[in-house]
């Protein structure tokens, strides 16, 4: 009986402990924590990829709060596309909800991992080839990404002096610190281009043995030891501000934000003057 019991009262107080004060309920969506956790828990009832849905949301809160039209969201190692589709998935109902329109990209090489160059690629984890795509059967499956293939030292540049809607969220896969690296020069491009603040989802940094010297970790240092104006942190705190169920899911550690301070809307308001935030137990925190 307790084993039925239990998991029901524990349901129902997590269930109390995050609904929606009715004054949110009557509020645009917006960038706040309670709006952008409300718009989180209905995609990820139709799409349960938590770090792409609460990256997507995230980005378009910031970006609807400075009135952008539309965005750019964009995966970073394809492999078989399921990240890709949950992306594409994840966009369409964003749209609907909140009202912006989303590009999706892809990039992936196509053919696998490259081989490892040395220690800092992690060799004891990766081999060449690893996660190859099947490139015809994947086309045929996506509705409006734009799959991009080649190596990322080739792809990001020319992309970076393309035409595209400012990126909002980005999500790395790519395994490898030199793809990784290559990759991190997407936040390169000219501020129009970016968003001020732009979430990150870094997939490869927990666990595994993974530290600051290789892989993923490696790359985000060095970009930030290498670019004066343009940074990539954690994002803080954030445990305290998904939904209480997520709080110890590992996606939660792995968000980061890239500050483009260098971007002349850094500095603009994007939160409403009634108040500052409401954090996860509904407390107002004043100005």
């Amino acid at each position: 009986m307790k084993t039925v019991v239990r998991p029901t009262f524990a349901g129902i107080k997590n269930w109390l402990a995050e609904e929606p004060l009715q004054e949110e309920l009557a509020l645009p969506f917006d960038n706040h924590y309670p709006r952008i956790r409300r718009v989180f828990q209905q995609i990820t009832q139709v799409c349960n990829r938590k770090p792409y849905a609460w990256g997507v949301v995230q980005g378009l809160a910031l970006a609807h709060a400075l009135g952008y039209p539309r965005v750019s969201v964009i995966e970073f190692g394809v492999a078989g596309g399921s990240g890709l589709l949950a992306l594409e998935q994840i966009a369409a109902e964003a749209e609907k909800i909140v009202g912006l329109g989303i590009d999706v990209y892809g990039f992936d090489t196509g053919e696998g991992l490259p081989k490892p160059e040395d220690y800092r690629d992690l060799p004891y984890m990766w081999e060449e080839g690893y996660f190859a795509m099947d490139v015809d059967k994947l086309r045929a499956r996506l509705q409006r990404a734009r799959l991009i293939l080649g190596r990322v030292e080739e792809t990001v540049p020319e992309f970076v002096c393309s035409s595209f809607a400012p990126v909002a969220f980005v999500s790395i896969d790519l395994d490898l610190y030199t793809g990784t690296k290559h990759a991190l020069k997407l936040l390169e491009a000219s501020p129009d281009a970016l968003l001020p603040r732009i979430p990150y989802y870094f997939d490869d940094i927990m666990g595994q043995g993974y530290c600051d010297y290789t892989g993923e970790r490696l790359a985000i240092h060095e970009f930030n030891s290498e670019h004066a104006m343009r940074k990539i942190a954690p994002h803080y705190g954030l445990k305290f501000f998904v939904p209480q169920h997520n709080i110890n899911d590992i996606w939660v550690e792995c968000i980061y934000y890239a500050h483009i301070f260098d971007h002349p809307l850094y500095g603009a308001r994007a939160h409403v003057d009634r108040y500052n935030q409401l954090d996860l137990h509904g407390q107002w925190h004043r100005k």
